[in-house]
C-alpha cells in the first residue's frame, strides 16, 4: 500500500503550542465555487488551531497589507507561484522579502515544474505540501535544488464529513440513472491518463447501449455540473464513472503544452498519437502522479457505487470490496454491467465505500487539518523566534482592501463565468416564450 500522510504523521488533537500562530492564507476564490476548493479552504482556514486571516486574491496583494505582521504566510494552490497572472511580479517580491514563515500547497504539479521549482526557491518557500506520491517527490522537487524545503505528501481533497450528519444515503433502488459521468476534453500533453477522463465516459456511453442502461453521461464543458447540482446528481445516479486522478506527462521547461497548443491551433484533426509522436515521444509515465481523486470520496459519502478504471486510488480503495473495477479496454463490460444490475450486490459495495471510506477519519478534512497544523508547528518551532504585531479586525479590514487593478481583475474574472450563464437564461426564456 502506497505511503499516506495518515500513517507516517499520527494525528495529534490540539497540537500544543506556545500560542496561536498569525496566519495569512491567500488564495484565489474558484467561479463557479467548486465544493472541493471550498471546502480545501474551509479546512485549513475555519477548521486550523490557528488565527487565520485569509484574502481572496486574484494576482495583487492588497497594496497595504503589512506580510510581516504575520508568524506564517500560506500560499494556496489556487494561486499558480510561477505565473504572472496569478501572481504579479510586485507581489511576488513582498512575498519574497517577507520575515514570515512560507507554506505553499500545490496541485496541477505536472506543468510549468522548471518554474516552479525556481519561484519556490526565490520565494523562500518553507513547508511545500504536494500531491506528488512520496517516491516520485525528489525527481519532481530535487533537494540539490531545494535543499531547506520541507516537502510532505498529501491528497488533493478529502471527506467533507459534515455530510455525514445527514446520515446514509438513500438507497441505489430510489435512483433514477443507472450510471452518470461529467468530464471534459483536457489537452493531450496532459498524456494517457488525461485522456482517460474522457474516453472512459465516451466509451461506456457506446458500450451502455446493448444493455439498456439510463445513463447520464457527458464530457462537453457545457454540461458540468458545480456545488448543490452536482451534489443531487450524485445522489440520482445509482453508479458513477471514475478515473485516477493527475497526469501522466510532466512538462518541466513548458515547452510541451506551447507546442502541443499551436498544433492542434493549427490543425485540430490532429490525433493523440500524432501529437505525442512529434511533442512529447518516449514521456508517457517517467513520473507516477495517479491518485485519487475527490470525486471518488464526494461518490462514497454519497452512497453512489463507484464503476472506476483499474488503478492503485492512493490505497483508499480497493477492487471489489469499495468499486466495481472496468478494465481500461472495457472488456469486462458484461460483468460490470452484472454487479450494476444486481441490486443486494451493488449496494452491498456502495455501503462498505460508504462505511470504510467516507466514515473514515484517515480519510476526512479533519485528519488533513490537524496533519497540516502538526507540520507547520513543528516547522516554526525551530526557526529562529520574532515578534509580530498581529492585525486587530479593524486594521486588517483597512489594510486588506484591494487596489483598483486587482478590483477590475476580480470583476472581469467574475463577470466572465457569469455572463455565459445569463446568456443562457435569456435564450432559454425566449425559446420558451415562443
Amino acid at each position: 500500500m502506497p505511503e499516506t500522510q495518515a500513517k507516517r504523521h499520527p494525528i495529534k488533537k490540539n497540537n500544543p503550542l506556545v500560542r496561536k500562530l498569525e496566519v495569512l492564507f491567500l488564495y484565489t476564490g474558484p467561479m463557479p465555487e467548486v465544493d472541493a476548493i471550498v471546502d480545501h479552504v474551509e479546512a485549513l482556514t475555519s477548521a486550523s488551531q490557528h488565527h487565520v486571516r485569509r484574502i481572496n486574491m486574484i494576482s495583487h496583494l492588497p497594496p497595504r497589507l503589512n506580510l510581516n505582521r504575520f508568524d506564517v504566510i500560506v500560499i494556496h494552490y489556487t494561486i499558480a507561484i510561477s505565473l504572472a497572472s496569478s501572481l504579479c511580479a510586485d507581489s511576488f517580491e513582498r512575498l519574497s522579502e517577507a520575515d514570515a514563515m512560507k507554506v505553499l500547497y500545490i496541485q496541477d504539479e505536472y506543468r510549468h515544474v522548471d518554474a516552479t521549482v525556481e519561484a519556490i526557491r526565490e520565494l523562500g518557500i518553507d513547508v511545500l505540501f504536494t500531491c506528488v506520491p512520496v517516491p516520485e517527490i525528489e525527481k519532481v522537487y530535487p533537494s540539490e535544488k531545494l535543499p531547506d524545503v520541507r516537502k510532505e505528501n498529501v491528497l488533493t481533497g478529502y471527506v467533507n464529513q459534515y455530510a455525514l450528519d445527514n446520515g446514509p444515503p438513500k438507497p441505489l433502488t430510489d435512483r433514477p440513472i443507472d450510471v452518470g459521468y461529467r468530464s471534459r476534453r483536457v489537452p493531450a500533453w496532459l498524456g494517457q491518463l488525461g485522456r482517460e477522463k474522457w474516453m472512459i465516459g465516451e466509451q461506456f456511453l457506446n458500450d451502455a447501449a446493448a444493455y439498456d442502461l439510463r445513463c447520464d453521461i457527458s464530457v462537453s464543458e457545457k454540461d458540468r455540473l458545480y456545488g448543490a447540482h452536482w451534489d443531487q446528481f450524485l445522489g440520482n445516479c445509482r453508479a458513477v464513472l471514475g478515473v485516477e486522478s493527475g497526469a501522466s506527462v510532466f512538462d518541466f521547461t513548458g515547452e510541451i503544452q506551447s507546442n502541443v497548443a499551436a498544433a492542434e491551433a493549427a490543425n485540430p484533426e490532429l490525433t493523440f498519437d500524432e501529437l505525442e509522436e512529434s511533442y512529447f515521444p518516449n514521456a508517457e509515465g517517467k513520473i507516477r502522479l495517479n491518485q485519487i481523486s475527490p470525486r471518488c470520496f464526494e461518490a462514497a459519502l454519497r452512497g453512489t457505487l463507484m464503476i472506476l478504471y483499474e488503478g492503485e486510488y492512493s490505497g483508499r480503495l480497493k477492487p471489489g470490496r469499495h468499486y466495481v473495477e472496468l478494465k481500461k479496454d472495457h472488456s469486462n463490460m458484461a460483468e460490470v454491467v452484472a454487479v450494476l444490475q444486481d441490486e443486494t450486490q451493488a449496494q452491498a459495495i456502495a455501503d462498505r465505500a460508504w462505511k470504510e471510506v467516507a466514515c473514515a477519519a484517515e480519510n476526512s478534512y479533519e485528519s488533513f487539518t490537524d496533519f497540516t497544523d502538526t507540520i507547520i508547528n513543528e516547522e516554526w518551532q525551530q526557526r529562529p523566534k520574532r515578534t509580530v504585531t498581529p492585525y486587530t479586525d479593524q486594521e486588517f479590514t483597512r489594510d486588506s482592501v484591494r487596489s483598483l487593478k486587482a478590483k477590475l481583475i476580480f470583476l472581469k474574472c467574475y463577470l466572465g463565468w457569469r455572463i455565459p450563464l445569463l446568456r443562457k437564461a435569456s435564450q432559454f426564456f425566449r425559446e420558451l416564450k415562443n
